[in-house]
């Protein structure tokens, strides 16, 4: 029989509503949403557009990096693990502690979680929920133990045990994974215990404290100030349906590959008409307009790359032209310096890449070859 302190806790706990939980759980959609109409949550570029932790970016100053993980997921799958997690954990944790505590400990524990990935993995790009999720699991087990005298003996059991297992089997996953980043998943579980150490549950029938209250504000303020940030540094693609496509390239190893065969293409054109053999035109000519057909479906990077690609595929347009008027002329103009009239272009174009390489293609992996 259920002795009447033990009713009273069970009707709370199952009575009070977790606004909160559901409303991180659309939240963590509508960006993922919004990602995939930029590219993909898949796409590097993508990724660190939207906040993704990238230890040297957060370096230079952008330390809202630290809280924008938190609700980017990569890929549909990793998006749907956590996304199941907070549905069912979530809410359990905001009827024992309330939507304002509940805040703070998602939060807190989540970027406990971004802290220990940039500590122990400073090269790989992270993000997503699960330092947080695997603070909830900390939060849970931390209560079950803490609080066994004083809640039904029966919840508190179940939940040690259940987090217990559920824990140890993801942490289990997580060691055999190397795309997986326990340290995340370490650094949120420590982070959750030692809160809930800290953090006294909301009682049933108990008023939430107004510092609680407080810092909900501050803590939904900060999450606002983060994103307002990524809006302000936004470099990445524009948000279009055509991205929505899962044939459409939008990974910087494209960009590379298609840069690189713009430029070898241009200047193998140019070593032609210098020497002066009509022979290796039709040749030219093919690698020019494939060159442009690459270029023609690069991917977006940033504001800054999206110029420099366009200008070379200008660049390419006419030097294809000025190419097969040689072949059809048998000879070559003279009213410009260089082997074409795009030459001294293409010298300034090369530096400005070289320069954007150097200032901003750490961003995205990319660096002169020496």
């Amino acid at each position: 029989m259920i002795e009447q302190q033990d009713y009273q806790f069970l009707q709370a706990f199952w009575t009070r509503r977790a606004i909160v939980a559901y409303s991180l759980f659309a939240f963590n959609i509508i960006v993922f949403v919004l990602m995939s109409f930029a590219g993909g949550s898949e796409n590097e570029v993508t990724l660190l557009a939207f906040g993704a932790k990238q230890n040297l970016l957060i370096d230079n100053g952008e330390i809202w990096r630290f809280i924008t993980p938190i609700f980017i997921h990569i890929g549909l799958l990793h998006l749907a693990f956590n996304s199941y997690a907070l549905w069912i954990v979530g809410p359990q944790v905001e009827k024992l502690y309330g939507g304002p505590r509940f805040l703070t400990l998602y939060l807190l524990t989540g970027v406990a979680g971004v802290a220990a990935s940039y500590g122990y993995h400073p090269y790989v790009l992270s993000a997503g929920a699960s330092g947080a999720i695997f603070g909830l699991f900390g939060v849970l087990l931390v209560f079950s133990i803490k609080y066994r005298k004083t809640i039904p003996a029966f919840f508190s059991q179940a939940l040690g045990k259940g987090i217990l297992l559920t824990v140890g089997i993801n942490l289990a996953i997580g060691w055999f994974i190397p795309q997986v980043d326990l340290a995340a998943h370490v650094g949120g579980f420590i982070a959750g215990g030692l809160l809930a150490v800290a953090i006294p549950f909301a009682r049933p029938g108990e008023s939430e404290h107004p510092f609680f209250k407080f810092l909900q504000v501050a803590l939904v303020a900060v999450v606002a100030v983060s994103f307002f940030e990524v809006a302000t540094h936004y470099s990445g693609p524009g948000l279009s349906v055509p991205s929505l496509s899962p044939g459409r390239g939008n990974s910087t190893g494209t960009f590379i590959s298609s840069m690189n065969q713009a430029q070898e293409a241009f200047e193998h054109s140019e070593m032609e008409l210098e020497s002066g053999n009509p022979g290796l035109l039709p040749v030219v000519e093919k690698e020019l307009g494939q060159a442009i057909d690459a270029m023609s479906e690069i991917p977006h990077l940033s504001a800054s790359a999206d110029k420099l690609s366009s200008q070379l595929l200008d660049l390419l347009r006419k030097q294809h032209a000025y190419v097969k008027e040689v072949e059809q002329t048998g000879r070559t103009r003279s009213d410009f310096i260089g082997a074409s009239p795009q030459s001294v272009r293409y010298k300034r174009l090369k530096s400005a890449i070289e320069e954007w390489v150097d200032q901003e293609g750490a961003a995205y992996g990319i660096q002169n070859s020496k």
